[in-house]
């Protein structure tokens, strides 16, 4: 392998007419096969990830000066525990494969090229035409003749789909021994997570969306979605966050949001401790300022709810370890948003390209409120559906205009539905209201969503609701394949997983 630069590989097999003449031609494995024979080599321990990606991706763009796109912009999520059989059902027109019948194991699950999903689950989601000459974009040969060949540039894949990895000096130097494929331990069967990325929030506070950045929503869906693959196959993750401690502090009502960090933090090893408004010295007079204090000494890490704008900000002032939202009155409510970008990645495959309609009390709901800002680091359109008086805050259409990002308004969900890809409806909060009378009068027909409406929908889109519902989506939607609610909430748990791992310097 010392000698290898670069793998190659043929559009497809040559046909078998070809193949039988007088002067066959040599021919290479085609792409379909080649990549799932490689990833089966990595797990016989005959190659490496590393291998792969130096002679596949690194080595030719040095050879030949073709520009690395953006690891946010380009990549390849490979699962590296499926195992199957090579059929000739594919793209190949050769009408032949040599190693149809054979067993692999490790498989392409999806390809995001320059921002778009090209490929996924075995579906090619780009139209014909999409590709690009890559020629046209060289870097000049200065660039490129000092560079010399290495090893893979600073991110790569987990055998679990989607995990960026760093490679460390010691990494180049031993290739051969870095452990990618997932070892059992004496946990039976736990997922050892890679060397930990520095991507800046470690022991950092969470109290808005505007603390993230592109590369850490890349990272942090990535573990997020390793993560639930792992849950999903029952593998052990209790030796990840162990010794740690999360304290919860909810000063306002919360199902979900405490559940699932809950939830999150026990899955992952650690332990939990918990204060309420009812059973919390502030009813003896104790300042919040003086219960973060003291419960920051009790934890690792603090999630807060407050039913005030910006307190939750103030109060991570007093924390002495990191402090996560849990949301704050109508202000913001970041975790939920990025579980809600999560979600729409993992449903449509992709966040850019997107029309985002939001309906309902846009003026009280802290769930929109940060998903609108933190859709601005994406190429989105947003629109707004709801009563007047509960319109979207002006300065949250500011912060979204500043960003360049589309906005619209409508009158009601059928105005809207037709171009939606994202339909995020919410609740209107009754509890903001002082007068009842005031709440009734807003609440009418064009803000709640049937089975009637759904059929104006496109067929491949999805229903997001940040939960509780009352009215506002009727129960006979729920049978709808685009209903996501429900596999939404789910997902906080596993967003939530990864973002205490990342915030404790565990990935």
């Amino acid at each position: 392998m010392d000698i290898v630069d670069c793998f190659a590989t043929d559009h497809a097999p040559h046909t078998m007419e070809e193949k039988k003449s007088e002067n066959p031609p040599p021919g290479f494995p085609g792409l379909e096969t080649m990549l799932p024979l490689l990833l089966t080599a990595v797990t016989e321990g005959k190659l490496t990830i590393q291998d792969i990606i130096l002679r596949l991706h690194t080595n030719p763009c040095k050879i030949f000066g073709i520009a690395a796109k953006p690891d946010h912009e380009t990549y390849v999520e490979v699962d590296m525990l499926e195992e199957w059989e090579i059929t000739m059902k594919g793209e190949s027109r050769a009408g032949w494969n040599p190693f149809v019948g054979r067993r692999v194991r490790g498989r392409v699950a999806c390809v995001f090229l320059r921002g778009e999903v090209a490929f996924i689950d075995g579906k090619v989601m780009v139209k014909p035409g999409y590709g690009q000459d890559v020629m046209t974009n060289r870097e000049t040969e200065d660039q490129t003749l000092d560079v010399g060949l290495g090893f893979p540039p600073t991110i790569t894949r987990m055998p679990l789909p989607g995990l960026p990895i760093p490679f460390t000096s010691s990494t180049i130097e031993t290739p051969k021994t870095f452990g990618y494929i997932p070892k059992p331990t004496n946990s039976g069967g736990a997922v050892e997570l890679p060397v930990k990325v520095d991507h800046g929030l470690v022991a950092k506070h969470v109290v808005s969306v505007g603390c993230f950045t592109r590369e850490h929503l890349h990272h942090l869906f990535n573990v997020a979605h390793t993560l639930r693959v792992a849950v999903k196959r029952e593998r052990a993750l209790d030796h990840m966050l162990k010794g740690k401690v999360l304290a919860t502090m909810f000063n306002e009502a919360s199902t979900r949001t405490i559940c699932s960090f809950q939830a999150a933090m026990l899955r992952l090893g650690g332990s939990v401790i918990s204060s309420d408004k009812k059973t919390s010295s502030s009813k003896k007079g104790e300042t919040l300022a003086d219960a973060v204090r003291v419960l920051s000494g009790y934890s690792d890490v603090v999630v807060l709810r407050h039913p005030t704008p910006g307190v939750v900000a103030s109060a991570s002032r007093f924390s002495r370890c990191p402090l996560i939202s849990g949301g704050d009155g109508d202000g913001e409510h970041p975790t939920q948003a990025l579980l809600d970008v999560f979600t729409i990645r993992e449903e449509l495959g992709t966040v850019n390209g997107m029309t985002v309609t939001m309906v309902g009390d846009l003026k009280h709901g802290r769930t929109v409120h940060s998903l609108a800002k933190l859709l601005t680091l994406y190429r989105v359109s947003l629109r707004y559906v709801s009563p007047e008086e509960l319109s979207m805050p002006q300065q949250v259409v500011d912060y979204v205009a500043r960003c360049g990002i589309p906005q619209s308004t409508f009158k009601s969900i059928e105005d809207a539905i037709a171009d939606t890809d994202v339909l995020y409806m919410t609740r209107m909060q009754k509890e903001r209201y002082s007068n009842p009378d005031d709440f009734n009068e807003v609440m009418t027909n064009n803000f709640v969503l049937t089975p009637h409406i759904m059929t104006r929908a496109k067929q491949r889109m999805v229903v997001l609701h940040p939960l509780p519902r009352n009215n506002e989506i009727v129960e006979s939607v729920d049978s709808d394949p685009r209903a996501t609610y429900f596999r939404q909430a789910e997902n906080g748990m596993y967003l939530r997983m990864a973002l205490l791992c990342m915030v404790l310097g565990k990935c």
